[in-house]
């Protein structure tokens, strides 16, 4: 943690397309990306715009069709196409439907596509096209090559045919070489003999579903799995050019490295880690928000009938259910099945809590913690449309929507390091994993586990990258600006779950006071422009260069937005019951259904447009005077502007309000 600055170690990486300086020094593991000349492009329409309805022959010629038993799904899908094409004028067999679902609470639904060149899929090349109920587009992103070459066949280019990018020099050399080169940037070693003992395989489907190849008899020094898998793809880089990539999936103990390597120069063209580490968080469940707020309870049949149909352990004796597996992890290694869990076989969790001894002493109830607050957020969020559909974190998806077999692994009282927290977003279909330390600033030691706010703030994470950019692409969050914001929405949800009936807009909130004492943040969250005068200008502040310290300004943007529309309802909700006509919930919903409209990779004015257009939709634009009067407050106003380089402030307001 790093109190000087008002922020803490917090790695969160996702592939975007913000330009971004590369560091000279490979030893710091700097995580980055290629840019784009421009920032996607970002268009919401004020009177949503109607597309004429596709037919079936949109569907045959898109280079990957919606694989949905939906029809209703498969006409949006054709509707997305049929826009993106006239729109943009982006070839039908150049795009790849990645993701299409329909908002249960919303009716919206939410289409997001890859680009195709030839058969090979561009990893920056992305857009999103979100439609209406009355199927109208209401918004859309896109960041596809321009002019990009496209032959009239769908075909994916053979990697061993005469004309492939890697013929010349061979498959296995070109992986061979790409994997020293992943190794020594991310500051493992691997030998020259160790290399030419790795194995090459071509697989006809990787976890993304695509084919592509497994490297097996990797050091298990390098890669914990001793594999790393590999798929070809193109990038677009800063200057404009495209490079041909091994797209490289590199599981570690404490990371998991996506990164995209030259195939023909071997350089690591861009490197991101699904790992986001934190120093300092709690979550607050229910009425009780850390050890030091009350006693504990013994909380009777918590789970959800909806979230969660068959309760959290269903058939299981201890705490390992459809949600999350909860163990602990001394040794701080990777493996999990095999490790301790306490076992309750009346499904009666209920073990001793003793403060005065350290945390090894009372496990079973760190445990048991751990696996209750996980719980509580994966309903609390299915609730407000982190649905199966989106893209959450279960083994069985009841509804047979997104990709199951992907519950959180929550390793409590972690023995891979201490005063830290970490926790991994990889894409639908693959296992969030949870880190959580004990924390040493005071005798005893206290355990991360019992502050809930740091699990919490960790799953927030998996919900907006999920949710931004489509349940398979958690590369859309990663540094400047999104990355910041993504540090914010988690601040943002625990602190809309701390807000008590007796809070007022003059309530100030600080994070942090179990584990280290006061405030981990530069300023307290507050509405008070003398207590905390963060504003949208301050992103130029050389200070404001981090992702901690920029979601810092973001979140306290949110603070104003949350309360506000709390003092225009009137009231305060139990944020469980979901009453959107009280504010607190309504800005939850708002929020996570903004996530699912904005572009990959937003900057604060694209995700500020997506909050208000989120608003329009649900309420009908009755609250978006105190939007803006939010946004303005802290120079967000319509004007606003960082075209230039320096984001300009305006503190107007909408011409309506």
């Amino acid at each position: 943690m790093n109190k000087a600055s008002g922020s803490f170690v917090f790695i969160t990486a996702l592939l975007t397309v913000l330009p971004f300086v590369i560091a000279n020094n490979p030893s710091a593991i700097k995580q980055f990306t290629p840019s784009l000349k421009t920032q996607p492009i970002f268009n919401v329409y004020a009177t949503p715009v109607s597309i004429f309805k596709a037919d079936s022959s949109f569907s045959a010629s898109l280079s990957t069709p919606s694989s949905s038993n939906d029809p209703v799904v498969n006409a949006k899908v054709d509707i997305a196409s049929a826009y993106l094409n006239t729109h943009y004028g982006i070839a039908l067999n150049s795009i790849k439907i990645a993701d299409a679902y329909i908002d249960e609470a919303s009716g919206i639904a939410h289409v997001y596509a890859k680009q195709m060149i030839d058969g090979i899929e561009v990893a920056n090349g992305l857009a999103n096209v979100n439609i209406d109920k009355s199927n109208r587009i209401i918004s859309s992103s896109q960041s596809f090559i321009r002019n990009a070459n496209n032959s009239s066949s769908n075909k994916r280019r053979s990697l061993t045919s005469s004309g492939s990018l890697v013929a010349r020099a061979g498959v296995d050399n070109s992986l061979r070489t790409a994997l020293k080169s992943l190794a020594d940037y991310v500051n493992s070693s691997i030998s020259d003999k160790q290399l030419q003992s790795v194995v090459v395989a071509a697989q006809s489907s990787l976890a993304s579903g695509e084919p592509g190849f497994m490297l097996g008899g990797v050091p298990s020094d390098v890669a914990v799995k001793e594999s790393v898998t590999a798929q070809q793809m193109l990038i677009q880089k800063s200057d404009g050019s495209v490079a041909p990539v091994w797209h490289m999936i590199l599981e570690q103990k404490d990371h998991w490295w996506s990164a995209h390597v030259n195939l023909q120069t071997g350089e690591v063209e861009a490197i991101n880690d699904w790992v986001s580490r934190l120093e300092a968080y709690r979550v607050y469940p229910k009425d009780i928000l850390s050890p030091q707020e009350g006693s504990r309870q013994l909380i009777v049949d918590p789970a959800s009938a909806d979230a969660s149909p068959k309760g959290w352990v269903a058939d299981s004796a201890t705490t390992a259910g459809n949600n999350v597996w909860a163990q602990n992890n001394p040794s701080g290694k990777y493996s999990w099945k095999n490790n301790y869990r306490p076992t309750a076989n009346n499904h009666t969790f209920d073990y001793p809590l003793d403060l005065s001894l350290n945390p090894a002493k009372y496990v079973d109830a760190s445990i048991t913690q751990l696996f209750y607050t996980v719980n509580v957020m994966h309903d609390l969020s299915f609730a407000y449309g982190f649905t199966e559909a989106a893209g959450n974190f279960q083994d069985v998806n009841y509804s047979g929507q997104g990709s199951g077999g992907d519950y959180i692994v929550a390793f409590a009282q972690d023995g891979s390091g201490t005063d830290n927290a970490n926790f991994a977003t990889p894409p639908d279909g693959q296992n969030g994993i949870m880190r959580m330390y004990t924390w040493t600033m005071t005798v005893p030691n206290r355990d991360g586990d019992l502050e809930q706010d740091i699990v919490a703030h960790e799953y927030t994470h998996g919900i907006s990258n999920r949710l931004t950019g489509g349940p398979s692409n958690t590369d859309c969050l990663y540094d400047g600006e999104a990355g910041g914001m993504g540090e914010g929405w988690s601040d943002t949800v625990a602190n809309i779950m701390r807000i008590k009936p007796s809070y007022t807009h003059s309530t100030n909130m600080i994070l942090g006071d179990y584990v280290y004492g006061e405030n981990i943040r530069m300023y307290p969250y507050s509405t008070d422009m003398t207590v905390n005068p963060q504003t949208f200008a301050y992103l130029d502040k050389l200070q404001y260069k981090e992702v901690h310290s920029i979601g810092e300004v973001w979140a306290t943007v949110l603070y104003e937005l949350v309360w506000n529309l709390i003092d225009a309802t009137g009231a305060i909700c139990n944020i469980y019951e979901k009453d959107l006509s009280k504010g607190n919930c309504l800005a939850l919903q708002i929020i996570l259904d903004a996530m699912k409209l904005q572009p990959c990779n937003p900057t604060f004015i694209q995700a500020r447009d997506a909050i208000v257009q989120a608003e329009a939709n649900l309420t009908g634009g009755k609250y978006q005077c105190q939007l803006w009067k939010a946004f303005a407050k802290r120079g967000m106003g319509p004007q606003a502007s960082d075209s230039s380089g320096k984001h300009k402030e305006d503190y107007s307001v909408s011409g309506k309000c």
